[in-house]
């Protein structure tokens, strides 16, 4: 799921076919990948997914498959957290 909506983003922002987009594409100027380009898709990863990708991560990242690493860890990390309640709820008591 992760690879197929991170396929459709790259598509739309390199104006490619989704079948053109494979894990091990590099992120190479041999694609015409530019910086510019990379910052529209983690903006767009960031929204879809509902994640924070850190600048200091994206320089880590050589291919699709990385980035997809990275989200799907983001976003299992996120889930480990999701019990947590929210600041509101750890401070019902201070309103009491």
């Amino acid at each position: 799921m992760i690879l197929k909506k991170a396929t459709e983003i790259w598509a739309d922002i390199l104006g490619l076919e989704e079948e053109e987009i494979t894990s091990s594409m590099e992120l190479t100027t041999e694609f015409e990948i530019e910086k510019l380009h990379i910052a529209k898709f983690i903006i767009e990863c960031e929204k879809t997914f509902k994640i924070t990708i850190h600048d200091e991560n994206v320089h880590t990242f050589h291919t699709m498959g990385d980035i997809v690493k990275y989200i799907e860890s983001r976003l299992s990390e996120e889930d480990g957290n999701s019990s947590e309640s929210s600041e509101d709820e750890r401070m019902w008591w201070y309103y009491v």
